[in-house]
């Protein structure tokens, strides 16, 4: 789209004084220019939550002034969560599309496995380790770039089955 990313996640915004988070959420919108530039506020959970289960007065007025601001801001506005299920009914009707990212298949698994564990996407992964991806139901990108880290942080060179461990372990954590 030719535009900047403004990025903040709740922890940019949220104050322990009341009035201060609303504050903060407002300034973010008046900020930004929606000629030149996308919004995206990760963890939104944090400020959308289920109003009929909020127990302070201050989460009622957090989730409404985000609602105000998302009404009249003209630009476009990225909302991410991974609690979906806590996001305010209300709320989710102001967003014109809502986007569910699944799983990956076990296609998706493997060629991302063949991609970092062997440094091609193309490459071919020993049946054994395409039979434990393909199990590994669980298995995120986010998962993939842990163990990616991890051996970055180490320094170390990983064979394909120590790769394949070291996921495992992530998947189960």
């Amino acid at each position: 789209l030719d535009k900047e990313l403004v990025a903040r996640q709740a922890a940019d915004l949220v104050s322990k004084y009341v009035g201060e988070t609303e504050q903060n959420l407002a300034r973010l919108f008046r900020d930004a220019d929606p000629e030149h530039s996308i919004l995206l506020l990760d963890e939104v959970d944090s400020f959308l939550a289920d109003r009929s289960r909020a127990e302070h007065s201050w989460e009622r007025t957090e989730v409404n002034e985000l609602l105000q601001q998302l009404e009249r801001f003209p630009g476009i506005f990225i909302a991410a969560t991974n609690l979906m299920s806590r996001v305010d009914q209300a709320a989710l009707r102001r967003f014109d599309f809502k986007l569910n990212f699944r799983a990956m298949t076990p296609a998706q698994r493997i060629r991302l496995f063949a991609r970092e564990a062997l440094g091609d996407e193309e490459a071919e992964v020993p049946e054994m380790i395409a039979r434990h991806l393909r199990a590994l139901e669980t298995l995120t990108p986010g998962d993939v770039a842990n163990v990616c880290r991890q051996r970055a942080l180490l320094n170390e060179q990983l064979s394909p089955e120590q790769f394949l461990r070291r996921l495992v372990a992530e998947c189960r954590m």
